[in-house]
């Protein structure tokens, strides 16, 4: 019979067994396909967050008595604050375990989504998004934290790569459900939708998730000084490779933030496509994502995840170029603008897992302090950049395009120059391999 993991060395406990919630059978293993389901789907109640009330904005503004471009601020709003939750859970993750801080995430997420359904104006929405946020940011952050705290390299990447399959059908699926809800009832039925799927996460952490920071670990850390949860950021930001990977993903995602902000007044105000088919076309670059997903686990069989995120970054690059091009050449069709969209969203797939991976390898004791770091990162960037294209609307596709192609010239600049990413990883000296086995139930 197993026991629990009892040093402090978490990077041991990888090698040597497994971590335990409870002494258990050989035979009870935590396969490794339900695990990742189950992260997934945690994991997804970001995108059902944001994706599902997309085509219920134009709705949402005329119930508010507001405009569609006030009403889409809270879509920066929660990008800013699922950061925040994410900074502040990460360390407590670390410190209280994984499964306490995903369900004290799951409870705001669902007392404020709960007080949504009553809000009366545009600023009320925006601020209630904003708790909303901090909740979804406590209650996910601690997704990749657990992969990290089981595995590491190519197994990282793997993992996290079918946790990305499976969460994008959220995005695929959450615009249709949108659609649907506000058609058939009100935009009010879109946050009951989430409602209900909050309460569902909350039974999962609770009785499915694994802990995977031991007691004796919880308890050491829970007796060292607060101040060590701001020496985890510090050592996460002393790392100048690190730093480099995260922010060529950040810039990569800014693309993607600035799509999903942008996206009702691309499609249902300048293209004027129709409410009920927003999510046919909003669909179509998830389906890219998916696709690129696949790709990437099985590159992962013959090359480093540095190595397909460096591709992965070029490509977009190729992408962001030909979508400007294409909006300063001429008036932009729907097919000019969708074809090179469908190039840059896919790419995503190809980056986000590999400099994931990469990133934390770099911190496999602080797994929790330096998942949020990464996370937040790329919520703020996004909400920034959301944000400020969303002020600079000048009626056309040029701002959107042009930002989009910064933050691809930007992520390239970081992934040579800073992360290095055509240089092995190494970690105190060594190269940081390792496969790892999943914990007991």
């Amino acid at each position: 019979m197993p026991r629990p993991a009892s040093s402090g060395d978490t990077r041991n406990s990888r090698r040597t067994g497994p971590f335990m919630r409870s002494a258990s059978t050989a035979d009870d293993k935590l396969p490794e396909r339900w695990l990742a389901l189950w992260l997934a789907a945690l994991v997804a109640l970001t995108p059902f967050a944001i994706d599902t009330y997309l085509p219920a904005i134009p709705a949402i503004a005329e119930s508010l008595g507001s405009e569609v471009a006030r009403v889409q601020h809270s879509v920066s709003s929660f990008l800013l604050g699922f950061a925040m939750g994410q900074l502040l859970g990460g360390p407590l993750s670390d410190r209280w375990g994984r499964r306490t801080v995903g369900t004290i995430g799951l409870i705001v997420f669902i007392a404020s989504t709960f007080l949504i359904l009553w809000t009366r104006t545009a600023e009320q929405l925006i601020v209630l998004r904003f708790t909303q946020a901090v909740g979804g940011g406590f209650g996910t952050v601690i997704c990749a934290a657990i992969v990290r705290d089981l595995y590491s390299g190519r197994d990282a990447a793997r993992i996290i790569s079918i946790i990305s399959t499976m969460m994008l059908l959220a995005p695929l699926a959450a615009p249709v459900i949108g659609s649907v809800l506000v058609v058939v009832g009100s935009w009010q039925w879109i946050f009951l939708f989430l409602l209900g799927y909050a309460l569902a996460m909350l039974v999962l952490v609770r009785t499915l998730l694994p802990e995977t920071v031991s007691r004796f670990t919880r308890a050491r850390r829970q007796s060292a000084p607060k101040r060590h949860l701001l020496r985890n950021y510090g050592q996460v930001l002393r790392n100048r490779r690190a730093l480099g990977f995260l922010g060529t993903q950040a810039c990569v995602s800014g693309s993607m933030f600035i799509y999903i902000t942008t996206a009702p007044f691309v499609f249902m105000e300048y293209f004027a496509v129709p409410a009920a088919r927003f999510p046919l076309f909003f669909g179509a670059c998830v389906v890219g994502l998916i696709t690129m997903v696949q790709v990437n686990i099985r590159l992962l069989k013959r090359f480093e995840p540095r190595q397909i995120l460096l591709a992965g970054v070029a490509l977009q690059l190729l992408g962001c170029g030909l979508l400007l091009a294409g909006t300063l050449v001429g008036e932009p069709t729907l097919l000019r603008w969708m074809l090179p969209l469908l190039m840059v969203m896919a790419c995503i797939g190809l980056t986000a897992p590999n400099a994931a991976a990469c990133y934390l390898e770099f911190f496999p004791n602080i797994s929790g302090s330096a998942n949020a770091l990464y996370g937040a990162s790329l919520f703020i960037t996004g909400g920034i950049l959301g944000g400020l294209v969303n002020g600079l609307h000048t009626g056309t596709l040029v701002p959107i395009a042009a930002a989009m192609c910064a933050c691809a010239v930007t992520a390239m600049t970081l992934v040579l120059l800073v992360a290095r990413a055509r240089e092995p990883i190494e970690v105190n000296g060594a190269k940081q391999p390792v496969p790892s086995r999943l914990p007991t139930r």
